[in-house]
């Protein structure tokens, strides 16, 4: 699912939470170390919807990475690098076309000039330099104008299409690396300040969870059980220190409702657990190859799924997106009128 469907699940399963005592009463919800106030606070939705986009910020492309300052804006910078290398390469391929034609105009006028309906006005296109740079004007402003009908034009639009390709993926490339380096970096100035001011344990528990962000792949650390109760954790003494213990509820909420509430529908699925898969592979790279090993690599690719099986951007994940929501929409509402539900600022 895309990010906004994401925040709007997470801000709508935290109202529900919130609003409905049956689920709001449920062990997982109201425990020793999650409590969720009946009530639905403002600051508690901001809190879910942000949770909610966490869980995709080991994806360059996600919601939660446009929105952070630093990885947004090295984004911004890429993709306009990126635009700037697909236009001059539109203008590029569209003025050696020109020239190409310039360069054969002679044979294109005489084999136009042998077309039976065209030999009648075949003095028309004595002027190559006419002919030639009113294609040349069409590529160019069409290079400009759309790229997308610039990908249809024959020949050209495949040269463009496998170049651009090139472009894109180089494009990609560089956004992991500018993540990559803003979570470490950001890992590593936040260690050398704990070292020097407190020397807290959760705090190097953070900057080991920025450290995941950055090297785990995408749907794997961060949508498992271990990220989970980790985050929470950390989100736990957050805000413990800022004195709002309740909002540990509401992340944990807008955390799970990413991948146990809407993630689990698609045709990817979530991972049961991921920490396996991973010690496996580390085994194996030390040379070691036995049952257990191979226990650890089944267990690490066990992945829970439901249906409709969706695909993040199909029309039918769109559909289900849209009807989901809305769904959930209906159940807070309802929620609120028979139970007599309120709102809160904090």
């Amino acid at each position: 699912m895309n990010g906004r469907a994401h925040q709007k699940i997470a801000m709508l399963s935290y109202a529900i939470v919130a609003t409905i005592p049956t689920i709001n009463s449920l062990m997982i919800f109201n425990n020793k170390y999650i409590h969720i106030p009946m009530g639905i606070s403002i600051i508690g939705l901001g809190t879910a919807a942000l949770s909610g986009l966490l869980v995709d910020a080991d994806s360059h492309s996600s919601k939660i990475n446009h929105i952070n300052p630093l990885t947004g804006t090295s984004n911004k910078a890429i993709n306009s690098i990126e635009n700037v290398l697909k236009l001059l390469l539109r203008l590029l391929l569209g003025i050696g076309s020109c020239a190409l034609i310039l360069w054969n105009s002679k044979t294109i006028i005489s084999s136009l000039s042998r077309i039976k309906y065209l030999s009648e006005y075949a003095y028309i296109y004595t002027y190559a330099e006419i002919f030639t740079y009113f294609t040349s004007f069409v590529f160019l402003i069409i290079g400009i104008i759309s790229e997308r009908t610039y990908k249809k034009i024959p020949i050209i639009g495949l040269i463009y299409k496998k170049l651009s390709f090139s472009i894109n993926k180089s494009s990609n490339n560089f956004k992991r690396i500018a993540i990559f380096l803003t979570y470490v970096c950001s890992s590593v100035i936040l260690a050398i300040y704990n070292v020097v001011n407190q020397n807290d344990i959760y705090v190097y528990l953070i900057c080991v969870l920025l450290i995941c962000i950055a090297t785990f792949p995408h749907r794997s650390f961060l949508h498992s059980v271990e990220g989970v109760i980790v985050f929470t954790i950390s989100a736990s003494y957050v805000f413990s220190k800022l004195g709002y213990e309740y909002l540990t509820g509401c992340f944990f909420v807008g955390y799970i409702s990413h991948i146990y509430w809407a993630d689990i529908f698609t045709k990817e699925g979530v991972p049961v657990l991921s920490l396996p898969r991973f010690i496996a592979k580390a085994l194996r790279k030390l040379g070691m190859h036995n049952k257990f090993i191979i226990t650890l690599e089944k267990i690490g690719k066990i992945k829970l799924k439901l249906p409709p099986h969706i695909t993040t951007g199909s029309e039918l994940g769109n559909l289900f997106e849209v009807i989901y929501i809305i769904l959930l929409l209906i159940v807070v509402v309802i929620g609120f009128i028979v139970y007599g539900g309120e709102f809160r600022v904090i």
